[in-house]
C-alpha cells in the first residue's frame, strides 16, 4: 500500500487530487492537509510515501514545509503543485531538491502520471496511471514523434506518431493502418512503452479524435445491454469541452438508441444552436420528465431566450450557464456573467450568479483535468474575473495565452486586464481582496520591440506585494525581459549575488529591510554599484524623491503605475542615449 499526502488549502484542489489518485487503483492511498502544519503532524505519524504541496498556504507554506523536510523526512520524494509555475520557481524548487512540479490547475493525468514515475517500480519507458487515449490526446499536444508499443491481456500492437498524428499502426492480429489504431484502443488495462522515433510510411489520414471516436463507438457497440448511458457521459463530457460536433454525434446516436431518455434531450438541447431544434428536444424532455427540476428549469430559460431573441434562428450559448443568447451578446441575460473583458466589463463586474459561475468553474476544472483545453481555460479565467478572484483570472489568463499564443484575441485580453490592474491595484484595493495572493499574465507594453533574444537583459524586482511584483514581472517578460522576483530586502541582496542582474525594480516600504538601506548596500559595493536602481512606491512626497535621488536612485515611479511608462523608463536607462 502506498500513501500520498496532498497538501493545498484549496479544499476543491484536495478533492479532484484525491480522485484521480485514488483512481490509480487499491494499492494507493491519499490523505490530505490544508497546511504545512497539519502535514507535519501526518508525516510525524508515518507511513507516508509522497508528498504533493502546493507552496502558498496559511499557518506553514509549502517552502517552509519543503525546508522542514530536507532536515528530517529526506527520504521521502516531493512534487509540488503551484498555480505559478515558471523557470525561476523551477530553480529554486530544484535548490531544494525537488525535481517534480505540476501547474494548477493540473491535468488529472499529468498528475497520476508525475506519481507513477515517482512512485513505480517498473522499467524506466512504461507510462502507468492513466489511459491510453488520453496519452495519444497529450502526445497530439505536445506534437511528439515516436513509437509506442502496446500491450493488453497477451497481446500486442504498435502505434507510430509523427509531429503529434498518428500515421501508422499494427498489431499481432495482422491489422494495419487505422483498422489497427481503432482495434487497439479498444484494449481495456493497456500497458505503454516508449520505444522513441521511426521511420515509417503513413497509411492513415483520419484526424486522431475521429479515431478516438470510433473506438469510442466499437467499445460501446460491445458493451452489454444497459451500458449505454456511458455513450451519454461521453458526450456529455464532450459537451462541456466545448468539442460540440463530436458530442452531437455521440448525443444524437444515444438518443437513437434511447429515444425516452429526457437527460438525453436535455444535452441534447444544449449542444445545438438552431431555436427549433432546441424547443424539439425540450418538449422531448419535458413530456417524459414533467416534473425534473433540470428541466423545468432549462424550459423556463428557454422561454426566457425565446423573449428575448425575437425572430432569431439561431444562439449562442452562455459558456457557465447554457442560456441561448443572441450571437453578440456580450452578458449573459441569465446568469448575468460577463462573456469577455469589453469596455463596459469593469464598472460593472460583480454582478453575476455566484452560484451558476461556481459550478462552472469546477465543470471546467474537471475539462482541464482530462486535457489541455484553450476554451476551458479562457472560460476558466473568465468566470474567476466574473468573481473578481482577481489572482486566479490573471494566472489563468496567462496560461490561456502561453497555450494559444497566435490567438490575438486571448493576448489582448490579457493586455487590457494587466493594464487595468496595473493602473489600478493600489494596497488599499487588490491587496486587501487578494490577501498576499500571487499572480501571473503578461502585457506588451507600447513601444520598442523586445530585446533580442541572445542580449536578453536581467532585471530584478524587489516587491513585497506579490500582486504588484506579478503585475510588473508579466509587462516586462512579454517584453523579452528575464525577471527575477524578490519578496524582501534579504532575499533581494540574496538574489543579486546569485544573478547580477542588469537593472533593479526596488520598493521603498519593505519588509526586513527597507528600500532606501538596501539600495545604500547596492551603491556602496564596487561590483553592484553601477547597475541602475529604479525606486517604487505609493507615496509622492517631494522629500520621499529627494530621499530616494539622495541615496542613489536611477528613477523614481509611483504606484499605481501605467505600463508603457515603466517599460519605457526601464529601457531609457538600460539603453541611454550617447551622451546622456
Amino acid at each position: 500500500m502506498k500513501t500520498i499526502l496532498v497538501v493545498d488549502d484549496e479544499k476543491m484542489i484536495l478533492r479532484l487530487a484525491t480522485e484521480a489518485l485514488e483512481s490509480l487503483g487499491d494499492d494507493f492511498e491519499v490523505k490530505t492537509a490544508l497546511n504545512g502544519k497539519e502535514a507535519v503532524q501526518l508525516l510525524e505519524a508515518g507511513n507516508v510515501d509522497l508528498v504533493l504541496t502546493d507552496l502558498k498556504m496559511p499557518e506553514m507554506d509549502g517552502y517552509e514545509l519543503l525546508s522542514f523536510m530536507s532536515k528530517k523526512y529526506r527520504h521521502i520524494p516531493v512534487a509540488v503543485m503551484t498555480g505559478y509555475g515558471s523557470p525561476e520557481i523551477a530553480k529554486r524548487l530544484k535548490q531544494k531538491g525537488v525535481v517534480h512540479y505540476v501547474e494548477k490547475p493540473f491535468e488529472v493525468d499529468g498528475l497520476k502520471e508525475i506519481v507513477s514515475q515517482i512512485l513505480s517500480e517498473k522499467s524506466k519507458g512504461y507510462i502507468h496511471g492513466f489511459t491510453l487515449a488520453n496519452f495519444l490526446q497529450a502526445v497530439e499536444v505536445e506534437q511528439k514523434t515516436l513509437t509506442l508499443r502496446i500491450g493488453s491481456k497477451g497481446r500486442s500492437g504498435y502505434l507510430y506518431l509523427e509531429n503529434g498524428e498518428l500515421i501508422d499502426a499494427e498489431n499481432d492480429e495482422g491489422l494495419r493502418g487505422e483498422e489497427a489504431a481503432v482495434a487497439i484502443l479498444c484494449w481495456d488495462n493497456a500497458e505503454i512503452e516508449i520505444q522513441g522515433t521511426h521511420n515509417r510510411p503513413r497509411t492513415i489520414d483520419s484526424s486522431l479524435m475521429h479515431i478516438l471516436l470510433e473506438s469510442s463507438k466499437l467499445k460501446d457497440e460491445r458493451s452489454e445491454a444497459g451500458e449505454s448511458g456511458d455513450l451519454l457521459e461521453e458526450g456529455i463530457r464532450l459537451a462541456e469541452a466545448h468539442h460540440l460536433k463530436e458530442a452531437h454525434e455521440v448525443i444524437a446516436k444515444f438518443l437513437k438508441e434511447n429515444p425516452r431518455s429526457a437527460r438525453g434531450w436535455l444535452w441534447f438541447s444544449r449542444i445545438t444552436v438552431h431555436i427549433r431544434s432546441i424547443e424539439s428536444a425540450l418538449k422531448n424532455a419535458a413530456k417524459l420528465a414533467p416534473r425534473d427540476p433540470d428541466v423545468i428549469e432549462e424550459v423556463k430559460r428557454f422561454k426566457l431566450a425565446k423573449e428575448r431573441g425575437g425572430d432569431a434562428e439561431q444562439v449562442r450559448r452562455c459558456p457557465f450557464c447554457w442560456f441561448a443568447m443572441e450571437t453578440k451578446s456580450v452578458q449573459c441575460p441569465y446568469c448575468k456573467a460577463h462573456l469577455f473583458i469589453h469596455p463596459n466589463f469593469f464598472p460593472s463586474i460583480g454582478e453575476a450568479e455566484t452560484d451558476i459561475l461556481q459550478g462552472a468553474i469546477e465543470r471546467y476544472m474537471r475539462v482541464i483535468g482530462r486535457e489541455k483545453n484553450i476554451n476551458a481555460y479562457y472560460f476558466l479565467s473568465v468566470a474567476h474575473l466574473n468573481l473578481e478572484h482577481w489572482e486566479e483570472a490573471l494566472n489563468l489568463f496567462h496560461k490561456t495565452v502561453k497555450l494559444s499564443p497566435d490567438k490575438e484575441i486571448f493576448s489582448e485580453q490579457l493586455r487590457t486586464l494587466v493594464n487595468h490592474m496595473a493602473m489600478d491595484a493600489t494596497t488599499s484595493t487588490f491587496e486587501q481582496e487578494l490577501g498576499s495572493g500571487g499572480s501571473k499574465p503578461g502585457k506588451t507594453a507600447e513601444g520598442s520591440a523586445p530585446p533580442e533574444e541572445e542580449g536578453r537583459k536581467k532585471i530584478l524586482v524587489v516587491e513585497d506585494s506579490s500582486t504588484t511584483r506579478k503585475v510588473i514581472s508579466i509587462a516586462l517578460g512579454q517584453k523579452g525581459y528575464d525577471i527575477i522576483e524578490a519578496r524582501d530586502g534579504l532575499e533581494a541582496l540574496s538574489r543579486l549575488n546569485e544573478e547580477k542582474p542588469d537593472l533593479i525594480l526596488l520598493d521603498i516600504i519593505l519588509p526586513k529591510m527597507d528600500g532606501y538601506k538596501i539600495l545604500s548596500i547596492i551603491k556602496s559595493n564596487a561590483v553592484f554599484k553601477d547597475i541602475p536602481v529604479i525606486m517604487l512606491t505609493s507615496r509622492d512626497g517631494f522629500m520621499n524623491k529627494m530621499k530616494g535621488k539622495l541615496a542613489g536612485s536611477t528613477a523614481y515611479l509611483t504606484k499605481p503605475f501605467d505600463p508603457n511608462v515603466l517599460v519605457r523608463t526601464i529601457e531609457r536607462h538600460l539603453n541611454p542615449e550617447p551622451g546622456s
